[in-house]
C-alpha cells in the first residue's frame, strides 16, 4: 500500500472512530474498517448490493411405485345408550 493509500485509510479510520463516539482500544478495527472500504473491489459491492438468491421451488411430492396403499376404514360401531336400550 503507498503512501497515499495509507493516507486515506488513516483519515477514513478516523471518520469511523469519530463517528462511534471516539472509544478508546478499537484502533485497529476502525483501521480495517477503512481498509476494506476503501479496497476497490468492496466499494463497488457497496454502491451496487448483491441481488439475493431467488428460491428454488419444490417439486411436488410423488407417491412411490412400492408405497402401501391406504386400507379402508372400518365403520365405526355404534354404541347404545341407556334410552335406546331399554326399548
Amino acid at each position: 500500500m503507498s503512501a497515499i493509500d495509507q493516507d486515506k485509510v488513516r483519515a477514513r479510520a478516523f471518520e469511523i472512530w469519530q463517528a462511534e463516539g471516539c472509544p478508546e482500544g478499537r484502533d485497529m478495527e476502525h483501521w480495517i474498517r477503512a481498509e476494506v472500504e476503501l479496497t476497490p473491489a468492496n466499494s463497488v459491492a457497496e454502491v451496487e448490493p448483491a441481488a439475493a438468491p431467488a428460491k428454488a421451488k419444490r417439486a411436488p411430492a410423488r407417491k412411490s411405485a412400492e408405497a402401501p396403499e391406504a386400507k379402508p376404514k372400518k365403520a365405526a360401531a355404534t354404541r347404545r345408550t341407556k334410552a335406546t336400550a331399554k326399548v
